[in-house]
């Protein structure tokens, strides 16, 4: 497996400067394609994906507020707002009217946010085991959402003494197989948690995230999905925290919804299943036969 920087030697690194500080990752030419990680995360995130997807499309990949290395100062507890905002800035200083977006675990939950309050900016969404969703109660049988909170002295213990170590054991948690997280991942998740500045704002985001409650007044309801008019394609893992089961929800409740659950495959599931989740991407990118449209709300 090469290295992500050999992969990635005609992508171009930058800091825009707009209403935000934000570091991207600029690949290809074509119809955009914007990708959002995960709390915690970075734009390499997507480094197994951006240079096939870089075939076909634009790509985008950026660093969150309070992530990698855009801006640390600034934080902001209702977390999601500003976030968005920051998408929309993205999106203003590359010149881009619309772009389709994918977003990953908190990603996911931005991209609904952004497609709920901008509409005209998204053209398509991807959502890749997201974050942020409340379905109704009991509309999944047997179902309850996970106690995040439970992760929280394990997620601020690392950002204390991001050792390699710490750093892989935080990583490894997040995929079905930890044998597919490599050395280069760890190394560059460690590289920034090292830097002061945003192990400090990382400590009251994941705070706020795992174990607040001023975040969640932006959760995404049925009721919310159901006015997303995008083509939408749900990604799940098979082995994901949360089950198939709420991606499949998800996907029934807006107008457009596509769902594929990648086997043995758990939350970063972009990463640990990349040419699966690439070629589902691109196919739904390209519109290709294959990709059944799922019933719409309220038939689950």
């Amino acid at each position: 497996m090469n290295s992500y920087w050999v992969d990635l030697l005609g992508a171009e690194v930058k800091q825009l400067s707009g209403k935000y500080r934000t570091r991207v990752i600029d690949a290809g030419s074509g119809p955009a394609l914007l990708l959002l990680h995960g709390t915690g995360g970075h734009a390499e995130n997507y480094a197994r994906n951006i240079p096939r997807l870089a075939q076909h499309f634009r790509v985008v990949a950026m660093d969150f507020l309070w992530h990698g290395r855009s801006q640390t100062e600034g934080y902001d507890p209702e977390i999601i707002p500003a976030l968005v905002d920051q998408v929309v800035d993205v999106m203003d200083a590359l010149g881009m009217e619309a772009a389709s977006v994918e977003g990953q675990s908190l990603g996911g939950w931005v991209a609904m946010q952004l497609a709920l309050n901008h509409p005209s900016r998204v053209q398509r969404l991807i959502l890749t085991t997201t974050m942020g969703y409340t379905p109704e109660a009991g509309a999944i049988p047997g179902y309850d959402e996970p106690d995040w909170s439970a992760n929280l002295a394990s997620s601020l213990a690392v950002l204390r003494d991001p050792s390699y170590e710490n750093v892989r054991s935080r990583m490894a948690r997040i995929l079905a197989d930890p044998q597919q997280l490599t050395d280069e991942a760890v190394l560059v998740r460690q590289a920034l948690y090292r830097r002061p500045a945003l192990s400090a704002v990382q400590q009251a985001f994941v705070s706020e995230y795992l174990a607040g409650e001023t975040a969640r007044r932006h959760v995404v309801t049925d009721t919310m999905l159901r006015r997303i008019v995008h083509p939408t394609l749900v990604f799940w893992g098979d082995r994901n925290r949360t089950p198939p089961a709420l991606g499949e929800r998800l996907a029934r409740q807006v107008q457009h919804g596509r769902f594929h659950c990648a086997a043995d495959t758990g939350h970063w599931a972009q990463f640990e299943s990349a040419d699966e989740h690439d070629r589902v991407v691109i196919a739904f990118m390209n519109e290709t036969e294959g990709y059944e449209e799922v019933r719409h709300a309220g038939t689950v």
